[in-house]
């Protein structure tokens, strides 16, 4: 890897970058590797605003650009983000990107098979925060994706949190995204003497509550407290499979095909831990973990809010309890 950058400057700060593995480069046996065969590249270039205003404290302009090739000269990704982030006097906080992606080579998406040619697409995220230092504040994330073949997706990431008291604290949150995806893997199918890779068009819904609760007993003890009931369900259609890799426009990589299988999935769970710390002398700690998991699965793609959520409840579910002590020796 080699890179050049300036951490340091009132006004424009940046960092360039490029690296490469070879083909028959392998870590494995010692480390993990995810690619090899890959040679990549990426800029970025800050402008920032630190002199308080009469609306803003700081304000934040970044520009980014990366790319990726492999050994062969094939391009698998290019694209490039503009973002923005400003903190106002008040200790609210803002920001939004754009980013823009660039059509290149996917092989990976055929599990062992073909390399075909992926999409353009672009999306769109923002946040807004609240006063972090009032007693209750919040967040609000969102998002927007779409891309040359019609598929899409938004999303939204809403967070509060309460300071009861100086020793409790509660916290929750919800995460909801819905997509449409033309060009879902569902899988290889061999048939007739030949390998037929099988995609379709996915319609997915998913949606998660997370809840906290950090409460300080004493400045020696404390109890965690984190559940999240969890449910995603996806519905399959317009089946198809890849016959001309890399034609153009994107569409026409595909044909329709008859698939028999159901790849619809409503998958449910539930994830509870519950952590006492007691430092019973300095340095020296006591960890009670209990950590309870639900979850289901079945093949209806259809996503219902009520039945979904109270099921998860009721799910079969696995208990594990841990211990952990430490000592601290002082010689």
């Amino acid at each position: 890897m080699l890179g050049f950058s300036r951490i340091s400057g009132k006004r424009v700060r940046f960092a360039f970058n490029g690296s490469f593995k070879t083909p028959g480069f392998d870590t494995n046996d010692v480390g993990y590797i995810r690619r090899a065969d890959t040679i990549q590249q990426s800029g970025w270039v800050q402008f920032r605003w630190d002199t308080p205003t009469k609306y803003s404290r700081n304000f934040r302009l970044n520009l980014n650009q990366w790319a990726g090739w492999s050994f062969g000269g094939e391009r698998r990704q290019t694209g490039a983000n503009v973002n923005a982030h400003i903190v106002l006097t008040s200790n609210w906080a803002a920001g939004m990107g754009v980013n823009a992606q660039g059509a290149g080579t996917d092989d990976r998406d055929t599990r062992g098979g073909p390399s075909f040619r992926s999409k353009r697409g672009g999306n769109i995220w923002y946040y807004v925060r609240s006063d972090e230092r009032k007693a209750v504040n919040g967040v609000w994330m969102g998002y927007f994706y779409r891309d040359e073949a019609g598929s899409s997706e938004w999303g939204g990431d809403p967070e509060l949190s309460w300071r009861l008291t100086s020793y409790l604290n509660l916290s929750g949150g919800v995460h909801v995204s819905k997509s449409d995806d033309d060009t879902q893997w569902v899988r290889n199918v061999d048939q007739g003497g030949r390998r037929s890779y099988v995609f379709g068009r996915i319609r997915q819904t998913t949606l998660g509550i997370t809840a906290r609760v950090n409460y300080t007993v004493t400045p020696n003890l404390s109890i965690q407290l984190y559940a999240q009931p969890f449910v995603s369900a996806g519905e399959y259609t317009d089946f198809k499979e890849l016959a001309r890799p890399h034609a153009r426009p994107f569409a026409d990589q595909f044909r329709a095909v008859t698939y028999a299988g159901n790849p619809d999935f409503n998958y449910k769970s539930l994830r509870m831990t519950n952590v006492l710390r007691w430092e019973y002398k300095p340095g020296s700690s006591l960890y009670v973990v209990w950590q309870q998991g639900r979850e289901g699965a079945s093949g209806t793609g259809r996503f219902r809010f009520n039945q979904d959520f109270s099921d998860v409840f009721g799910l079969p579910g696995s208990n594990v309890f841990l211990v952990k002590c430490s000592y601290w020796l002082n010689f």
